[in-house]
Parts: structure tokens; C-alpha cells; sequence
């Protein structure tokens, strides 16, 4: 089977190859970087199900809260790899992807580049502004980002049934609409328009989560009791809620890029929320801005803890009023957010001294809803507006 899809890049793409800082101009957007983001949603999709159906053991982890059990990661990738067909490194029963992807560019992209001396990006129509991520990267180094362009993804299935490949595009699709691929990809950046496809019809994304987890439900034949009472160990795609939903989306429209993006730079979210950019800010006067993400550490002070990185899933995207997946026809952006307990047990926040926290499931949520309610309360004092979309 075969499919396309016409994309466009619609938020500044800086993907590295072998120079993490400069762009593949032979695609511009890579087929291994589509994979990544497309496994990732996969397994938060199929995570979600077993979890519903209390197959999702956690257990405590030295150096974090829960962690799946390892047969749990084991049964999740065999779905996601020979279930759905993205590819299986189990050993002896592993198996290739089924699914091939190549990258045509019909339109070259603008081509920019960010400095230490030079920081304003372009990101569409001749308008420029600076994004935080953007800003980190130059510090050191130039950075080059791409933005606009016409590309043609084409997928092919070797071997697989119908019902899978449209399955595997339905979550490609959720994927590409709720993250974007490269640098700062959960913070607004590397977002893709898919403005045309000759396999999936127009329709919303909240429609597109209820179509992938339907299908899975009658897929997964796993049962292990009912709902579990704890965080999951990872983030997933469920209904279920302790406290908060544990996975939900927003769209937010009246907010361009730069603002979603720079949501995550505090003088920005505390210049907008109280008022000044040296002020406290929620997150910042409850000590739980490391829910958007680790390490959050600069010039010696900030969110440290000891694993090397845990990337937050507390994510934006934007895209154009063209992404086929935008059911309102309206430019803006997508707030996605899954609770899971896969955080440090401990994380040390360091200023003018330093102050040890102990993460608990209690914690995360409390963190997840501060995160919520002060990204809810900036997007609607910039004059934006948000709502639930699933």
C-alpha cells in the first residue's frame, strides 16, 4: 500500500545530521526524524490502552519515581514493532520496519541562520522575533534553521494489512500535528503542515485520537484487571484521570509561534502572567517549573537533577490555517499534555543556595496543573483563546 502527503514547514526546522547544527539541504526534513516522533506516539498510544486495562506495571526506580517494568516495555515494543509493523529489536525475534518513507522537495525553504550577534528568525510572511531555544544554541555556535519549502512524503507498506497502514498514518498524523521534529520540536519548533493527502480525508485531531484508540482497543487482545490507581510509568495516550486527566489537548488560537514558544522562557511567562519579568510567576514561586522539562539549568542555577535529560510532555505546536488536520481552518497552535511518573525522585533547585525537592505522584500532578493553569492564564492575557479538544 501507498500513500502521500504534501508538507510544508510551518515553524523554523533546524534538524542536524553529522553537524547537529546544520541542515541536510539535500532533505531538509529527514525520514529517520518522521520515524522517531512517529514510534514515539505509537508507543504512547499503545501504552495508553494496556494501562487502561491494568497492564501497564510501574515499579519505583532508583534514580526515578516509576519506571515500566521491563516485560511491559518488552510486550509495548513488540505491538509497536511487529503488531503495527515500525520495527522490533528483540533479539532473535526482531524484525526490519514495514513501512518505508522518502522525502521529496518540490519547493526548496528559506534558509536562515542564528548567531550570538544575530538572533531574530524568521518565522513567516518577512516576520521575525527571537525564540528562546534559538537564543541557547547560538551561544556556542551558529545555528541554522529552515522554514517554508514544498516537500512530498511518500509511504509505502511492504506486506502490510490495510487496516494497519491506515492505522500507522492515522498516528503519524497525530504525531506530526501535536509535535514538530528537530530543536525545541515539544516547544512549538519543527512543526510540519500537511496541507494535502491523497489517503487520509480531512478531519479534526480530536477525531483522528478517538479513530487510533478504537482501533487498538479491538487490537491488543492484553487484559490484566481493571484501570490501574497510579500514575503511569510513561508518558500515554488515556481518558483516565487521577486528579487531572492524565492526557488531554488544547487548541489555542490567537497566539503566534514565538509566543507559544517563548511560554517556556520564564522573564517571558512572568512578564505576561504578573507583570514584570523579574516577578514570581506561579511555577517559578512553587518550584515547579521543571515539569517543562530537564535540565532547566543556566549560569550555574536553575532545575538539576541526576539523570541527563528528561524531555517534558507538557508540549506546543503551531501550524497554518492550511495543516489538513485543522478542522476550524484557523492558524494557532495545539497544547498537549501527559501526566506520567517517569520524573527524578529528586531534583535539586539551585540559586542563591540550593534546595532539594522529593518528587512524588503528588507532586506531578500538582506541577502538571500549575503548569495548565499559568499557560491557560498567559494565553488568555496575551488575548488568545483555549480549548479542549480531546
Amino acid at each position: 500500500m501507498r500513500a502521500q502527503f504534501d508538507l510544508t514547514i510551518a515553524t523554523p526546522l533546524s534538524v542536524g545530521w553529522y553537524r547537529p547544527n546544520i541542515l541536510d539541504t539535500q532533505s531538509f526534513i529527514r525520514p529517520t526524524s518522521i520515524k522517531g516522533v512517529w514510534r514515539w506516539w505509537a508507543r504512547a498510544f499503545v501504552g495508553g490502552v494496556l494501562y487502561e486495562r491494568g497492564c501497564l506495571r510501574a515499579r519505583r526506580g532508583k534514580l526515578v519515581f516509576l519506571e515500566p517494568d521491563l516485560d511491559v516495555v518488552r510486550r509495548i515494543s513488540q505491538i509497536t514493532g511487529k503488531v503495527l509493523g515500525l520495527g522490533y529489536a528483540g533479539g532473535g525475534d526482531a524484525s526490519a520496519s514495514r513501512f518505508r518513507i522518502v522525502v521529496r522537495v518540490l519547493g526548496r525553504p528559506y534558509i536562515g541562520s542564528v548567531t550570538r550577534a544575530s538572533r531574530y528568525v524568521e518565522y513567516g510572511y518577512g516576520k521575525r522575533a527571537e525564540f528562546q531555544r534559538f537564543n541557547l544554541l547560538s551561544l556556542s555556535d551558529k545555528v541554522e534553521y529552515a522554514l517554508g519549502g514544498r516537500f512530498r512524503l511518500e509511504i509505502s507498506g511492504r506486506g502490510v494489512d490495510s487496516k494497519i497502514f491506515t492505522l500507522g498514518l492515522q498516528m503519524l498524523a497525530v504525531a506530526l500535528t501535536l509535535s514538530g521534529l528537530g530543536k525545541g520540536s515539544r516547544k512549538g519548533l519543527g512543526s510540519l503542515d500537511m496541507t494535502w493527502s491523497d489517503f487520509l480525508p480531512r478531519t479534526s485531531v480530536g477525531k483522528l485520537i478517538e479513530e487510533v484508540r478504537a482501533s487498538l482497543e479491538n487490537l491488543i487482545t492484553d487484559r490484566c484487571g481493571g484501570p490501574q490507581r497510579e500514575l503511569p510509568p510513561m508518558p500515554v495516550v488515556t481518558k483516565a484521570s487521577l486528579d487531572m486527566r492524565l492526557a488531554s489537548v488544547y487548541r489555542v488560537v490567537g497566539l503566534d509561534a514565538p509566543s507559544l514558544h517563548n511560554f517556556f522562557l520564564r522573564p517571558q511567562r512572568a512578564r505576561v502572567t504578573v507583570g514584570s519579568p523579574k516577578g514570581q510567576d506561579e511555577l517559578r514561586r512553587r518550584l515547579e517549573a521543571w515539569v517543562l522539562g530537564l535540565p532547566r539549568e543556566q549560569r550555574g542555577t536553575g532545575y538539576i537533577a541526576e539523570v541527563d535529560r528528561r524531555a517534558s510532555t507538557f508540549m506546543v505546536a503551531y501550524h497554518g490555517q492550511g495543516h489538513w488536520f485543522n478542522s476550524s481552518g484557523e492558524a494557532g497552535g495545539y497544547l498537549t499534555v501527559l501526566v506520567s511518573g517517569d520524573w527524578p525522585t529528586s531534583i535539586t533547585w539551585s540559586n542563591t543556595g540550593e534546595r532539594e525537592l522529593s518528587i512524588d505522584a503528588a507532586k506531578v500532578i500538582s506541577a502538571y496543573l500549575t503548569a495548565f493553569h499559568e499557560f491557560e492564564d498567559y494565553v488568555k492575557k496575551m488575548g488568545g483563546t483555549i480549548a479542549a479538544i480531546w
